[in-house]
């Protein structure tokens, strides 16, 4: 069997997989960096934030 391009389903399938494993693991690696980031330097910010924004950012 075979794609609309004519391309064997086998083939389509396996790169389907191999391309779906490697943004699996770049999204792993990206959320791990914002965490990092967001440790980091995000509580850094909040505390920081002037006392009128500060009550904005809560209501």
């Amino acid at each position: 069997m075979s794609d609309y391009r004519g391309e064997p389903l086998d083939e389509v399938l396996e790169r389907f997989t191999e391309a779906s494993g490697r943004a699996r693991d770049l999204a792993g690696d990206l959320h791990g960096t914002l965490s990092r980031a967001h440790s980091a330097v995000g509580h850094l910010a909040y505390k920081e934030m002037p006392e009128e924004q500060e009550s904005a950012a809560r209501s």
